[in-house]
């Protein structure tokens, strides 16, 4: 491998409470020790911590074992891992990249994806991936949602639209029961597990209504996504850019939940398997082995499809859902992903690819600049 170019590449994340105040701080750990063996320099910062006071930029990396903070040049990449939950974080977030584009250009290593009902409209755009998407639509409120009930056999998914970690969902089941007309099992916004029962359909979609509030919900079927078990689960792929530039597979998983927990997300206490013999001992072994180059047909066709759409990405979290009739599902797509399913099964080539790569892309990036 030839020498790195020399590079300042900062990583935006959010701000937490904690011994350190930004988010993610071993995955940025990670992040600056392989920057630095590239020779690269690589920072953390916040949106809240740019001004238009000062040309540095307040930031903290990791150098002899411990993390230091000092003032650093404007970026020339930003690996932007920040999650804006509201439109106050955002403006900040806008605001923060307008001032370091006043202190010097930069290149954004992936832009965004903008929330799953545009990300679900542009993989409807492509004839391949139609089969493969539940029918989706936003949530409008009582009369709507009753009516699909209706129209699909008593039963809802519900989720926000710009949602993380399966908070907010909502499963919601007509009953036959006499005491209990509407059952809804879901995740509060603190990612809590709740169960509530209604002896009236109305005041429970009254309740589904102020549940939502004025927040963007989306409205899908209830897919059968469990194992033998009870438990929900479904597969992630972890797709990224390298050093060469170019869309590869790094690792795949699947991510169980607990019975009855209604998402198979590990913030909500699942755990991880490795894909093939998982799904093997569920849908026996030639589906298995079916579902599987499904999953990675279609993972390797998504990215460029959605980048002719968004702009540059640099990598992508793809979720499946497998039903039990061995239907694969694209459920969703994330452009800033976690990673931490790949080292849960033991893949430790993916899990060290799923940090390095973006370094790498960083890398490549700044070798086209150079050489331009």
């Amino acid at each position: 491998m030839s020498s790195a170019p020399q590079g300042i590449v900062g990583i935006m994340v959010g701000e937490c409470n904690g011994p350190l105040p930004f988010a993610e701080a071993a995955f940025c750990r990670q992040l600056c020790q392989i920057g630095h063996q590239q020779g690269m320099t690589i920072y953390v910062f916040c949106p809240g911590w740019v001004t238009t006071s000062r040309r540095s930029i307040p930031g903290y990396t990791f150098e002899n074992g411990k993390w230091i903070r000092k003032p650093f040049p404007a970026p020339e990449i930003i690996y932007d891992r920040c999650i804006s939950h509201d439109k106050k974080q955002q403006r900040r977030k806008q605001r923060c990249l307008e001032i370091l584009t006043g202190l010097q250009p930069f290149v954004y290593l992936a832009r965004g994806l903008t929330g799953k009902w545009s990300v679900y409209q542009a993989l409807r755009k492509n004839s391949l991936f139609v089969p493969y998407l539940p029918d989706t639509v936003r949530y409008e409120g009582s009369l709507q949602l009753s009516q699909w009930l209706s129209d699909h056999g008593g039963e809802a998914f519900l989720k926000p639209q710009n949602g993380t970690h399966g908070k907010r969902t909502l499963h919601v089941k007509e009953s036959d029961e006499p005491e209990e007309a509407l059952i809804l099992t879901g995740r509060d916004r603190s990612n809590q597990l709740f169960r509530k029962k209604f002896r009236s359909k109305q005041d429970g979609l009254d309740w589904i209504r102020r549940f939502i509030g004025s927040r963007l919900f989306l409205l899908q079927p209830y897919l059968q996504l469990s194992n033998a078990k009870g438990e929900p689960f479904d597969v992630r792929v972890l797709m990224q850019k390298g050093e060469n530039g170019l869309w590869s597979m790094t690792g795949m998983a699947v991510r169980a939940g607990r019975k009855d927990s209604l998402t198979s997300n590990l913030h909500g206490g699942g755990n991880a398997y490795k894909a093939l013999p998982f799904l093997s001992k569920e849908l026996g072994h030639r589906f298995g082995i079916r579902a599987v180059q499904i999953i990675r047909f279609l993972s390797e066709a998504i990215p460029g499809h959605l980048e002719a759409h968004f702009g540059r990405l640099a990598e992508l979290g793809i979720d499946f859902g497998v039903d039990r009739r061995g239907h694969v599902w694209i459920l969703e797509v994330n452009s800033k992903p976690g990673r931490s399913s790949l080292f849960r099964i033991g893949d430790i080539q993916g899990a060290r690819k799923s940090v390095e790569n973006p370094i790498q892309y960083a890398r490549y990036l700044l070798l086209r600049k150079t050489l331009a």
